[in-house]
């Protein structure tokens, strides 16, 4: 596509002073002649001056006029405008149907005409697959789980019994989805008593899962994780947990049980939460942070335990200087003991 073309395509504003055609999609420091790239983050702008790619999605607060030589599509947001275009240019076409005759699928499942099967693929009783949904190698489904359509299923996923799949879910290798809950009774013995697991795992449309993540179906009723969620790998989503819409949860995150997630809450990475808490819309946890208390209020909170990231922020410039600071306080006590006893 030409130029002129990408940016009616973005609805962006485009400064071209030659409307070349795009071949490719490159990184700045690295694009040829053919090549569109972008900017979201400025300490990439020294590569502006070398570039050899032919056009570049920049905001503006780029000065355009100091490179004469290139083209430019000007958008509010670079790097989403960028996710678009990889998004248009590298679209996955849907799955050519086809069932395995490797796989084990019973016979009161329902496979949409359209979905694809592939080999060694294990499917019990009850399950229901939608149009155009692919199941890959040496996944399992167990009785009465239900996928939507245009689902992506890698290899070796597990999804346990009753477990509903929305439309959209991509779920990566490794990922167990309804696992039992971590849930034990104390007998007078001091034995751990496994408590039944009779629950589910609800997951909404649009949801992405990494790989080798665990969520727990919940001991009576729905682990539910919302519609536009994002899980990272490696993350742990305890029985009974709910989270909101549209949700950034980042690797190696753990969320105890019965917990609830507003929308838009970001998780950074080793972010770990206790069970039985509410945690509101718009919460930003920074990583390595620890919640032992619900968060009734929207913002940035760090720490362990957590709170407000601004006095975090001022703790832990703090933090290196407590050592000095104790000898001094020491001194002055010495000192004040001195002119104490010089009284008596």
């Amino acid at each position: 596509m030409r130029i002129s073309e990408l940016a009616n395509l973005l609805g962006c504003k485009a400064i071209i002073r030659e409307d070349k055609e795009i071949t490719n999609i490159a990184p700045i420091e690295k694009a040829k002649s053919g090549e569109l790239t972008f900017i979201s983050n400025p300490k990439y702008e020294k590569y502006l001056s070398s570039t050899k790619a032919d056009c570049i999605i920049a905001s503006n607060k780029i000065n355009t006029e100091e490179y004469p030589n290139l083209n430019f599509i000007i958008c509010d947001n670079p790097y989403l405008a960028f996710a678009k275009i990889i998004r248009f240019v590298y679209k996955t076409p849907p799955p050519e149907p086809y069932i395995s005759d490797k796989s084990s699928i019973d016979k009161t499942a329902q496979i949409d005409k359209s979905a694809r099967v592939e080999e060694f693929v294990y499917i019990g009783r009850n399950v229901k697959i939608g149009k155009q949904t692919r199941i890959m190698p040496f996944v399992f489904i167990g009785d009465d789980v239900e996928i939507g359509d245009n689902c992506l299923i890698y290899p070796h996923v597990a999804i346990r019994e009753k477990s509903i799949i929305g439309n959209n879910v991509i779920i990566h290798s490794g990922s167990v989805i309804g696992s039992d809950g971590f849930g034990y009774a104390d007998t007078e013995d001091g034995e751990h008593l496994k408590i039944p697991q009779i629950g589910n795992v609800i997951i909404e449309d649009d949801v992405e899962i990494g790989s080798n993540v665990s969520i727990d179906r919940a001991a009576l009723e729905s682990t539910v994780i919302k519609k536009g969620t994002k899980i990272d790998n490696l993350v742990q989503i305890a029985h009974n947990v709910q989270i909101g819409e549209n949700s950034i949860i980042v690797a190696q995150s753990g969320i105890s049980g019965s917990t609830k997630l507003g929308k838009n809450v970001i998780l950074a990475g080793q972010t770990g939460i206790a069970g039985h808490l509410k945690i509101a819309d718009n919460v930003i946890i920074t990583a390595k942070s620890g919640v032992g208390s619900s968060i009734r209020k929207a913002g940035v909170y760090s720490g362990i335990p957590v709170y407000e990231h601004k006095d975090w922020l001022k703790s832990s410039a703090i933090m290196p200087k407590l050592y000095e600071m104790y000898k001094k306080i020491k001194e002055l006590e010495n000192k004040i003991k001195e002119l104490e006893d010089a009284d008596d």
